[in-house]
């Protein structure tokens, strides 16, 4: 209530003649972008992540790494209880050991030596399912093993709730997948620089290239047409933790030495734009031609001149034209 009787009584005010102070700012020259932002937040990912099991029901005996840790390719990641496996697989190695050397004599035939091999195949396969290893270089991001525990294979325990197993993401360049609107499809294209703003970095802004757009519009949402878009983060990698949300914003145009306004200045829609030129103390609405801008800033093609100036709104009063003013300049870049 103290509110709205203060508002009426500043009307009141105003439309009694009395001169409303204003600030004027006048155009400055600068960058200018357009820009394309995400529908909603999106996603970093690494570029490889695998969810690791083992192949076979049994009792774990060794885990050889802990969350967090990076690994090499090929690093034995944990294993089953497997020495019956393990000495199987060796004789099996002997045997063929065994067969090559007989088959150069020529004691045995290749049927004989293809026999001994599949046999020595089935035990390393046989053995492999007992042991999880790194696909590739990377960091272990999940690990729900505990050495003691008799493991049963995901297929007998498909459940919604079940916990991955490990999983293991590489140490390269990270992507960050986001979706836009189907309105701003034909406005982008690949190679265009980007800014990430992650909130679990502090909101520091990251830089980033637009890699790949798919271009299929999801239906999927009625009210809510978008397309698929990915980019390669160019910065900061080792503490971008992958799985984090991202802002994105993409830059589709950009203008250096350009005549610009700050975006809240300007009022209507599109192409009606206006702003509130300063004359002999008094508002004057007047139609802009405006350029490549965003909601930052606008360039001004047309419509004000370099000495005159622009008068910024004020928050609870509404500027009409003609409306008396009382000026403070100040500026804004």
């Amino acid at each position: 209530m103290k509110n709205i009787a203060f508002l009426l009584v500043l009307t009141l005010f105003v439309s009694c003649g009395s001169k409303v102070e204003v600030t004027g700012i006048k155009l400055g020259k600068g960058t200018v972008e357009s820009t394309v932002t995400t529908t909603n937040s999106g996603t970093v990912e690494a570029k490889q992540q695998a969810e690791l099991a083992f192949g076979t029901p049994g009792r774990i005996s060794k885990i050889h790494v802990s969350l967090g840790d990076k690994v090499k390719q090929g690093t034995v990641i944990a294993e089953l209880e497997n020495a019956d496996l393990r000495a199987v697989y060796n004789e099996a190695l002997k045997d063929y050991e065994r067969s090559q050397e007989l088959y150069k004599n020529g004691l045995v035939s290749v049927a004989n030596l293809d026999g001994v091999n599949r046999a020595r195949e089935v035990a390393r396969i046989n053995l492999d399912k007992t042991i999880i290893k790194a696909p590739f270089d990377g960091m272990i991001t999940a690990l729900n093993l505990k050495v003691g525990e008799f493991y049963q294979s995901g297929a007998s325990l498909a459940t919604a709730d079940k916990k991955i197993d490990v999983q293991i993401i590489d140490l390269k360049t990270r992507l960050i997948k986001g979706e836009i609107d189907e309105v701003d499809l034909q406005k982008i294209q690949i190679g265009q620089d980007a800014r990430v703003k992650i909130p679990a970095m502090k909101n520091q802004i990251i830089k980033a290239r637009l890699t790949k757009v798919v271009p299929f519009v999801s239906t999927v949402k009625d009210q809510d047409r978008t397309s698929q878009i990915e980019l390669e983060i160019l910065e900061n990698q080792s503490l971008i933790p992958v799985g984090a949300s991202a802002d994105v914003e993409i830059v589709v145009e950009a203008k250096k030495d350009a005549m610009i306004l700050p975006a809240m200045v300007l009022t209507g829609v599109g192409k009606n734009r206006s702003v509130f030129v300063i004359e002999d103390s008094k508002l004057v609405k007047r139609p802009v031609t405006v350029g490549t801008g965003n909601y930052e800033r606008v360039e001004i093609l047309d419509g004000v001149k370099p000495n005159e100036l622009v008068a910024k709104p004020l928050e609870g009063i509404e500027l009409t034209d003609g409306m008396k003013v009382k000026v403070k300049e100040a500026t804004w870049l």
